[in-house]
C-alpha cells in the first residue's frame, strides 16, 4: 500500500472514531485532519484540492438557508402555524399527533431539522400540558417526523444538498421522486404509533381548552409577519423553479438569506450573521477535504470495487443493497461524513462498469433515503434526537436510555426500510 494511501486510511479513522465518540469537537477534528493530509503532502498542490473537492455549491446553499431561517424564525411564523393546526386539528388525541407529525415534517423538508424540533417541542409541550395529556409520544413523534421529513426535499437535511449536487439533480426533480415515500413512510410511523401509544392518544379534547390557544400574541410586527410568509413562499416557488430559472440551488439560498435580512432585519446582521452555524459550515469544508484525500489516494476507487462485488453488477441490485447499508450505518454515526465518503465511491461506479452504471439515479436516491431514515435508529443517530432529548431533559426532567430510544426507532426504521425498497 502507498505511503499516502496509508495516510489518508490513518486519519479518516481517527478523524471517524473521534466524530462517533463525541470526545473532541467535531469541527476541530476534522479541520485538523485536513490539514494533516496537506502537511503530509497528499495532495500534490492544496489550492488545486480546495477547488477540486470542496463542494462550494453545498457550503453556499447551507450558508444561505442558515441565514434565511434564522430570519424568518424571528417574526414567530413557525410558532403561528404550530397553534393555528392545534386549533384546527385538535379534535382529540389521534388528529392532534398525525396534525403535528405531518406539519413538522412539512416544515423539515425546508428547514433543518433541529431548527424545527427547536420551535416545534416548546409549543408541543405548551399544547400537552393544557390538555392534560402524555406528552412523550408526541415529542418522540416529531423527532422521527423530522428525520423522515427531512428526505423530502434536496434543503431538508445536509446529506441531500451533497447528494444533490453531486449529481446535479434540481430540487423538482428530487422533490418529484423522494416527496412521495417521505408521506408514505410519514403515514406508516403515523400508524405504529397509533397501535403503540393507543391508551395515550386516544383522549379527546376539550374544545373549550382548544379555543384557548391564542395567536394574536405571537405577532409582534404584523408587518415582517406577512412579508415573512411571502418571502417564505417566495423561496419554495424559486426551489422548484430551479431549473426553468437555471441558476444553482445555492445562489437562490445565498439571495434568500441576504434579502430577508435586508427586508426584515437589516439592523440585525451581527447578531444574524452570529447565529450561523461557522462551527458546521467550517466541518463540512475539512470533511469534504479528507474524503478528497480518500478520491485523490485511490481509497475510494478500492471502495467502489468492493462494494461492487458484494452488492451485485447491477444498479437494482447495488441500489437495494446500499439503502439498508446506509440506514444502519446512519443509525450510529453521523450521516454527513458517510454520506462524504459514499459520495465519490457512487461516482466511480461509472469508472467501474461505464455500460452497466451509466444512470446512477436510483443509487444516489437509495443514499439520501437511507442516510435519512438511518438516522431515526438510535438516540445518536441525527442531531434532531440529540437536541429532542436533551428538552426533554431540561423540560420535563426525563431521560431516555439508548435501549428505550432504539426499542421504537429500530421497529421504525426496519418498516421505512423494507416500504422504501419496495419503493
Amino acid at each position: 500500500m502507498p505511503q499516502t494511501e496509508l495516510i489518508t486510511l490513518i486519519v479518516f479513522a481517527v478523524v471517524l472514531f473521534f466524530i462517533i465518540n463525541h470526545k473532541i469537537n467535531r469541527t476541530i477534528v476534522a479541520m485538523l485532519g485536513a490539514s494533516v493530509l496537506i502537511i503530509f503532502g497528499v495532495f500534490p498542490d492544496e489550492i488545486e484540492a480546495i477547488r477540486n473537492y470542496v463542494d462550494f455549491n453545498t457550503l453556499l446553499l447551507l450558508f444561505g438557508m442558515m441565514l434565511f431561517v434564522n430570519v424568518i424564525r424571528r417574526t414567530s411564523l413557525f410558532s403561528y402555524v404550530g397553534i393555528k393546526t392545534l386549533r384546527i386539528f385538535g379534535i382529540n388525541g389521534y388528529m392532534l399527533f398525525i396534525s403535528l407529525t405531518f406539519l413538522v415534517a412539512i416544515i423539515s423538508g425546508f428547514i433543518d431539522n433541529v431548527t424545527t424540533i427547536l420551535v416545534f417541542i416548546p409549543i408541543t409541550f405548551a399544547i400537552t400540558d393544557s390538555l392534560k395529556v402524555n406528552y412523550f409520544p408526541y415529542v418522540l413523534g416529531e423527532i422521527f417526523a423530522s428525520n423522515i421529513g427531512g428526505m423530502a426535499t434536496i434543503i431538508g437535511d445536509p446529506p441531500n444538498i451533497m447528494i444533490a449536487s453531486a449529481a446535479g439533480f434540481s430540487f423538482s426533480e428530487f422533490a418529484l421522486v423522494m416527496y412521495p415515500i417521505a408521506l408514505i413512510n410519514l403515514l406508516f410511523m403515523d400508524m405504529l404509533f397509533i397501535l403503540v401509544f393507543k391508551n395515550d392518544l386516544q383522549m379527546k379534547f376539550d374544545k373549550e381548552t382548544i379555543k384557548s390557544f391564542d395567536t394574536s400574541h405571537l405577532i409582534e410586527d404584523k408587518k415582517s409577519f406577512f412579508l415573512s410568509i411571502i418571502l417564505f413562499v417566495t423561496v419554495i416557488i424559486a426551489f422548484s423553479a430551479q431549473h426553468f430559472l437555471g441558476v444553482e440551488s445555492s445562489t437562490i439560498a445565498i439571495i434568500a438569506g441576504f434579502f430577508s435580512l435586508l427586508i426584515l432585519a437589516p439592523n440585525q446582521v451581527r447578531d444574524t450573521l452570529n447565529e450561523v452555524e461557522w462551527e458546521s459550515l467550517l466541518f463540512f469544508f475539512g470533511l469534504f477535504l479528507i474524503t478528497g484525500a480518500m478520491e485523490e489516494t485511490g481509497v475510494i476507487a478500492d471502495l467502489s470495487n468492493i462494494m461492487v462485488k458484494v452488492a451485485g453488477n447491477s444498479v437494482k441490485s447495488f441500489s437495494m443493497f446500499i439503502l439498508p447499508v446506509a440506514s444502519l450505518i446512519s443509525g450510529f454515526i453521523d450521516n454527513i461524513p458517510f454520506t462524504a465518503t459514499m459520495i465519490p465511491v457512487v461516482q466511480h461506479l461509472q469508472v467501474v462498469q461505464p455500460g452497466i452504471f451509466s444512470n446512477l439515479s436510483p443509487v444516489w436516491y437509495s443514499l439520501a433515503m437511507g442516510a435519512c431514515l438511518g438516522g431515526n435508529a438510535t438516540s445518536i443517530g441525527a442531531s434532531a434526537n440529540i437536541i429532542g432529548l436533551a428538552m426533554l431533559t431540561q423540560f420535563k426532567n426525563k431521560t431516555i436510555l439508548f435501549k428505550d430510544f432504539a426499542k421504537y426507532g429500530l421497529l421504525l426504521v426496519l418498516g421505512n426500510i423494507v416500504i422504501s425498497e419496495i419503493y
